[in-house]
């Protein structure tokens, strides 16, 4: 598979050996660990952007993408957070 990127963002893997494995050996719990971090990491971003915007540092435009990119990305791990909880809760439901 080739490489296809547009601006800093790459749509496809790049091939390559430990790209693949290391997401083999990966389990669910690390996964959303990885998730976790990822998106606390962006959450301290936009703060930071956010003294930058009020400071002049940064224009709003810029700002408000990194804002908005935190943003989804928290409500999105709120989904899957929510999935996982009924999905446990459906768990606790079944009788054996």
């Amino acid at each position: 598979m080739n490489e296809i990127k547009i601006g800093n963002r790459q749509l496809l893997p790049s091939p390559g050996p430990a790209s693949p494995a290391s997401e083999k050996n990966d389990g669910f719990a690390d996964r959303l660990k990885k998730a976790v971090k990822d998106v606390n990491q962006q959450q301290h971003t936009a703060d930071d952007v956010i003294e930058k915007v009020v400071n002049g540092d940064l224009g709003v435009h810029e700002g408000m993408l990194t804002i908005g990119k935190a943003d989804l990305s928290l409500r999105y791990m709120l989904q899957v957070r929510n999935k996982a909880m009924e999905a446990y809760r459906e768990i606790m439901r079944m009788q054996f």
